[in-house]
């Protein structure tokens, strides 16, 4: 058995020496412009028809581009790329676009590329050319795309960087999946602290005094902040009345054995006010 050609060159070979025609450059277009990291990417009419000049609408980085492909047979000289460049950058505007993604399997040196780039002058320009798409294809998660267009099937080396890359896409996803659990996991336990936290804060806080209570004796609680129940001397209703470190200079009484200052508080039922 023949083995393959290796190092890229029979997907570099195959891709220059296209012989599948429009609609299947076309559709491998898409992919190639998925895998870059459009979206929202739309074809025309692969199969022929008039497509507005583009064959591919597209978003990225938020914007709207056109994508235009070009493979022929063989390389062909740059005065038949920059025509073809040229022809389809009045696409832009009449789509309305900011830019363009040209997709061709031609070979272009850095200067060709800087040239097509000028030519295209405030437009944006994105070229998918021939080594660039090789090596897309021959990315491990791109080996699918490569079969089927290109009739090139996986070495055995190929086979174990396959399933190496399958390998580290699940444990990325894995890794994902731990992480929104622990997020959401955090947020029902801050979720749950929160309501006890206000909970308790509902429990213990009090309105200024004097505030309304069942009335009772003045002797049955003593709070330990400091607040005791007093009840009023007429009307018999109970409230809480709170200390201060300035009654310490008060003349003070004695009372059961205990030392209180005294201070005049109202009633704010029937507004009597009382010595205590």
């Amino acid at each position: 058995m023949t083995r393959r050609q290796t190092q890229g060159s029979e997907t570099w070979k195959g891709l220059r020496d296209w012989d599948r025609g429009q609609s299947a450059s076309e559709r491998l277009a898409t992919h190639l412009l998925r895998f870059e990291g459009y979206t929202s990417v739309d074809p025309s009419h692969p199969l022929g028809g008039p497509n507005g000049l583009k064959d591919v609408i597209c978003i990225r980085d938020g914007v709207k581009w056109i994508g235009s492909t070009y493979f022929p047979k063989g390389q062909q000289h740059f005065s038949a790329i920059l025509g073809k460049l040229k022809h389809d950058l009045k696409g832009v505007t009449k789509n309305e676009a900011e830019g363009i993604a040209f997709v061709t399997n031609q070979e272009l040196t850095l200067g060709e590329r800087g040239h097509l780039t000028e030519e295209a002058g405030s437009t944006k320009v994105d070229l998918l050319h021939l080594e660039r798409i090789s090596s897309i294809l021959d990315n491990p998660v791109c080996y699918g795309l490569r079969l089927e267009y290109l009739d090139i099937e996986m070495t055995k080396e190929e086979q174990l960087a396959f399933m190496e890359a399958m390998y580290q896409r699940t444990e990325v996803l894995r890794l994902d999946r731990e992480t929104m659990l622990s997020l959401i996991n955090r947020s029902e336990t801050l979720a749950k602290e929160f309501r006890k936290m206000s909970a308790r804060g509902s429990s213990v806080e009090k309105p200024k005094e004097p505030y309304h209570v069942t009335s009772v004796n003045i002797w049955d609680a003593v709070s330990p902040t400091r607040e005791i129940v007093y009840k009023c001397s007429i009307c018999g209703f109970g409230y809480f009345v709170t200390g201060s470190s300035d009654d310490a200079t008060r003349a003070t009484r004695i009372t059961l054995g205990f030392q209180y200052p005294t201070r005049a508080v109202t009633c704010p039922k029937c507004g009597n006010v009382d010595q205590i």
